[in-house]
C-alpha cells in the first residue's frame, strides 16, 4: 500500500502548488508586479508532474484494479476519470490566458485570474474526494497481488520539485518560490 502514501504526498505537493498560485495572485491583487517566468514555471510542474504522471498511474492502475475488485464504485471512478478530463481541460484554458495575460496585457488578468483560482478549487476538491472515497475503499479491498502492481506504478517516477532528487529545472523554480512568498510557503515577506 505504499502507493496511498505516494498518493497524499503528491496531493500534498500539489496543494502547496495550489496555494503558490493563489497567493501569486493575491500579490497582483494587491498591486505587485506580475512576474510571469514564476506562472510558466508552475504551470510546467502542473503538466509535467500532475498530468503526465499523476493522473495517468491513477487511470490505468489503480481505477481499474478497485472497479475490477468493487463493481459499486463504478459510478465514482468515472466521475473522478471525468474530472481528469475536466482538470486538463481548465488547464489549457488557464495556460491560453496566462498567454493572453502576458502579450496582450492588463485587460486579460480578470479572466486569467478566475480560471486560475476556479483551476485551484477544482483541483482541491478532486484531491479531497479522492482521499475520502477511493482511497479508504482501495484499501478496503485491493489484494496484495493489487497492491504490487500499483505500488511499482507509483513508485515508478518522482516528483520533479518536490521528490528526492530534483530536477534540476524544476529546483530554480522551487527555490525562488520558496525565496519569495511569504509563509507558510516560503521565506519572504513579499514577491518582488
Amino acid at each position: 500500500m505504499r502507493a496511498i502514501a505516494i498518493i497524499k504526498s503528491e496531493h500534498q505537493n500539489l496543494a502547496a502548488v495550489l496555494y503558490s498560485l493563489e497567493q501569486l495572485i493575491a500579490e497582483i491583487d494587491s498591486g505587485k508586479q506580475m512576474e510571469f517566468p514564476i506562472f510558466h514555471g508552475l504551470f510546467t510542474y502542473i503538466d509535467r508532474f500532475l498530468d503526465r504522471y499523476h493522473h495517468p498511474k491513477e487511470n490505468d492502475f489503480l481505477f481499474p484494479r478497485l472497479l475490477q475488485r468493487a463493481p459499486d464504485t463504478q459510478a465514482l471512478i468515472l466521475q473522478l476519470g471525468q474530472q481528469h478530463y475536466q482538470g486538463a481541460k481548465l488547464f489549457i484554458e488557464m495556460l491560453k490566458a496566462l498567454s493572453a495575460y502576458e502579450f496582450c496585457g492588463e485587460g486579460e488578468y480578470p479572466h486569467f485570474r478566475e480560471l486560475v483560482l476556479r483551476y485551484c478549487q477544482f483541483e482541491r476538491d478532486h484531491a479531497q474526494l479522492e482521499e475520502a472515497e477511493v482511497l479508504p475503499r482501495a484499501r478496503e479491498v485491493l489484494e496484495d497481488s493489487d497492491w504490487q502492481e500499483i505500488d511499482a506504478a507509483f513508485g515508478e517516477n518522482q516528483d520533479p520539485m518536490f521528490g528526492a532528487e530534483w530536477d534540476s529545472e524544476f529546483s530554480t523554480l522551487f527555490n525562488k518560490l520558496v525565496n519569495s512568498l511569504p509563509s507558510p510557503v516560503g521565506l519572504g515577506d513579499a514577491w518582488k
